[in-house]
């Protein structure tokens, strides 16, 4: 976990302590509809955030999900709680369903780099969880007013545009690899790239008695994607993963029993003894990169 990993969850774990600290203290001066609304944005404020992280950091789309879902639903429940039954409703439904989108984006956004991402989101979350804590504010203190027609719509047209052409810039700069575009870009003329599990390598170790298969993790999938073993043939699989943070580092077989197995940097050793004969896929935590087992 790098030093902005650490960051985020200082910034979250405080400002959403801060949020639910107001909520509480200041209970009994909240409209309804007013509550209803606080724990909705900062349930799926700190979900989003959270479950982005956990994903971001284990690579596991069960494991993210399943956290993420816990923390938005916790806080979501917290923030309702002194408000009323459907404030509650309001900040747990929010809650799961921003802490699963941030863990999905987390494992299937597969940027070398995904600290930039971070930066963006970690940007974001305070701009609106600042809001929601002025909003408190304003909601709870007669002294304190806000007019909100002051800002003009030019200035938020204006971030909307410097927003846009920031992840532009992103997308065609090298600050940001794109899995998907760089194998695009690299791959030869005519080749068809639509899908970057397409271009076959193949193994055949139906003949060898004791087979130990070396299998590379890259940017493209698995090499090789086609193995060819022998029934009732031990087979001794040893993964090398140089990639952090990816969809493929999640490694799942599941007519072998080998289910969503972490393959971390460096090599993982998986073995498995093919008792029938066919086909079978392996494929990565998504299933978004696959390969295939021939029995025979």
């Amino acid at each position: 976990m790098n030093i902005l990993s650490i960051i985020s969850i200082a910034v979250v774990a405080l400002m959403t302590g801060a949020s639910l600290f107001l909520v509480h203290k200041d209970k009994n001066k909240f409209s309804r509809m007013s509550g209803m609304m606080v724990a909705m944005a900062v349930a799926m404020m700190a979900g989003l955030l959270s479950g982005y992280i956990i994903g971001v950091s284990s690579g596991d789309m069960f494991l993210s999900s399943g956290l993420s879902l816990i923390i938005g639903f916790i806080i979501g429940f917290i923030a309702g709680q002194p408000i009323g039954i459907m404030a509650i409703l309001d900040g747990a439904i929010a809650g799961l369903m921003s802490g699963l989108m941030g863990a999905m984006l987390g494992v299937m956004l597969q940027i070398e780099n995904p600290s930039v991402m971070l930066g963006i989101l970690l940007g974001l979350y305070v701009i609106i969880q600042g809001l929601v804590i002025l909003f408190i504010f304003v909601e709870t203190n007669e002294k304190i007013t806000l007019d909100t027609q002051a800002i003009s719509p030019f200035a938020i047209l204006s971030a909307g545009v410097v927003l846009v052409t920031l992840f532009l810039f992103l997308y065609s700069s090298d600050i940001v690899k794109i899995p998907g575009n760089t194998a695009s870009a690299e791959a030869p003329t005519g080749q068809n790239t639509s899908n970057p599990s397409t271009v076959k390598t193949e193994i055949d170790v139906t003949k060898v008695s004791s087979p130990k298969i070396k299998m590379e993790v890259t940017q493209t999938g698995y090499s090789p994607n086609v193995i060819r073993v022998k029934k009732g043939v031990p087979i001794e699989l040893q993964i090398e993963n140089p990639l952090e943070n990816s969809c493929l580092s999640t490694f799942t077989m599941p007519e072998f029993n080998i289910n969503n197995v972490n393959l971390k940097v460096g090599t993982t050793n998986l073995s498995f003894t093919p008792d029938k004969t066919g086909e079978y896929t392996f494929s990565c935590g998504m299933g978004m990169f696959k390969g295939t087992v021939i029995v025979e």
